[in-house]
Protein backbone atom coordinates (compact mmCIF):
# COMPACT_ATOMS: atom_id res chain seq x y z
CA UNK A 1 0.00 0.00 0.00
CA UNK A 2 1.57 3.41 -1.07
CA UNK A 3 0.68 6.09 1.21
CA UNK A 4 -1.19 8.96 0.08
CA UNK A 5 0.35 12.78 -0.42
CA UNK A 6 -2.71 14.32 1.43
CA UNK A 7 -5.60 12.76 3.34
CA UNK A 8 -8.58 14.38 4.27
CA UNK A 9 -11.04 13.59 7.35
CA UNK A 10 -14.48 14.80 8.05
CA UNK A 11 -14.67 16.59 11.48
CA UNK A 12 -17.49 14.90 13.55
CA UNK A 13 -18.08 15.91 17.27
CA UNK A 14 -15.68 13.36 19.13
CA UNK A 15 -12.05 14.66 16.58
CA UNK A 16 -13.24 17.94 17.39
CA UNK A 17 -13.30 17.63 20.93
CA UNK A 18 -10.04 15.37 20.71
CA UNK A 19 -8.51 18.45 18.49
CA UNK A 20 -10.01 21.14 21.00
CA UNK A 21 -8.53 19.17 23.87
CA UNK A 22 -4.95 18.85 22.17
CA UNK A 23 -5.29 22.96 21.48
CA UNK A 24 -3.11 24.40 24.15
CA UNK A 25 -0.14 22.45 23.21
CA UNK A 26 0.25 25.34 20.34
CA UNK A 27 0.49 22.24 17.35
CA UNK A 28 -1.39 22.67 14.38
CA UNK A 29 -4.22 20.71 13.45
CA UNK A 30 -1.76 18.89 10.84
CA UNK A 31 0.73 18.50 13.68
CA UNK A 32 -2.02 17.10 16.17
CA UNK A 33 -3.17 14.59 13.68
CA UNK A 34 0.46 13.40 12.55
CA UNK A 35 1.71 12.88 16.00
CA UNK A 36 -2.04 10.64 16.45
CA UNK A 37 -1.47 8.28 13.87
CA UNK A 38 2.96 8.03 14.42
CA UNK A 39 1.89 7.24 17.92
CA UNK A 40 -0.94 4.56 16.81
CA UNK A 41 1.47 3.04 14.51
CA UNK A 42 4.10 3.09 17.46
CA UNK A 43 1.29 1.09 19.37
CA UNK A 44 0.47 -1.35 16.65
CA UNK A 45 3.73 -1.92 15.61
CA UNK A 46 5.13 -2.90 18.94
CA UNK A 47 2.20 -4.76 19.78
CA UNK A 48 2.58 -7.11 16.07
CA UNK A 49 6.37 -7.66 17.52
CA UNK A 50 5.61 -8.67 20.64
CA UNK A 51 2.75 -10.89 19.13
CA UNK A 52 0.14 -9.19 21.60
CA UNK A 53 -2.05 -8.90 18.77
CA UNK A 54 -2.21 -10.22 15.11
CA UNK A 55 -1.31 -7.91 11.93
CA UNK A 56 -4.93 -8.07 11.15
CA UNK A 57 -6.10 -6.79 14.67
CA UNK A 58 -6.06 -3.41 15.92
CA UNK A 59 -4.60 -3.10 19.65
CA UNK A 60 -6.32 -1.60 22.52
CA UNK A 61 -3.99 0.20 24.98
CA UNK A 62 -4.90 -0.94 28.86
CA UNK A 63 -1.79 1.13 30.40
CA UNK A 64 0.86 3.42 29.64
CA UNK A 65 3.53 5.60 31.58
CA UNK A 66 4.32 9.00 30.63
CA UNK A 67 7.89 10.31 30.78
CA UNK A 68 8.53 12.53 33.28
CA UNK A 69 10.10 16.46 32.59
CA UNK A 70 13.71 16.28 34.89
CA UNK A 71 13.22 17.39 38.43
CA UNK A 72 14.77 20.48 39.24
CA UNK A 73 17.64 20.22 41.49
CA UNK A 74 19.99 23.03 43.27
CA UNK A 75 23.40 23.50 42.18
CA UNK A 76 25.50 22.34 44.64
CA UNK A 77 28.46 23.85 45.86
CA UNK A 78 31.41 23.09 48.01
CA UNK A 79 32.92 19.23 48.25
CA UNK A 80 30.44 16.33 48.47
CA UNK A 81 31.19 13.72 50.84
CA UNK A 82 30.37 10.64 49.36
CA UNK A 83 30.09 7.49 52.34
CA UNK A 84 32.93 5.22 51.61
CA UNK A 85 32.51 1.69 51.03
CA UNK A 86 34.21 -1.42 53.03
CA UNK A 87 34.56 -4.51 51.47
CA UNK A 88 34.21 -7.64 53.71
CA UNK A 89 36.68 -9.93 54.76
CA UNK A 90 35.88 -13.66 54.93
Amino acid sequence: MTAPKQLAARVDAELARAIETLAPTGLTYSEIVKRAVAQFAEVYRVAVDNKVAEPHEVPILTAYRYQLPPRWQPPRTGAINLPSLTTQKD
